[in-house]
């Protein structure tokens, strides 16, 4: 079912960077700041000093790929 609403942004998981990093579900393999997060596991984002800051800017702004 669908409500209308945008999707929300996921967090990846720290990769390669020791970043967490923010995707859409549009692409979920691209970070919100362009970084290749491909196979990163999925989770919620407890540690926010260690949040990619683009990812902080972009996350709740629409997505430029699919305009949620």
């Amino acid at each position: 079912m669908t409500t209308g609403l945008a999707p929300a942004p996921a967090a990846t998981g720290q990769g390669h960077d020791d970043l967490v990093h923010v995707a859409c579900v549009c692409d979920p393999d691209t970070a919100l700041c362009g970084t290749d997060v491909t196979g990163q596991n999925w989770q919620a984002d407890d540690d926010e000093d260690a949040t990619c800051v683009v990812c902080v800017d972009l996350e709740y702004k629409p997505c430029k790929r699919c305009g949620w």
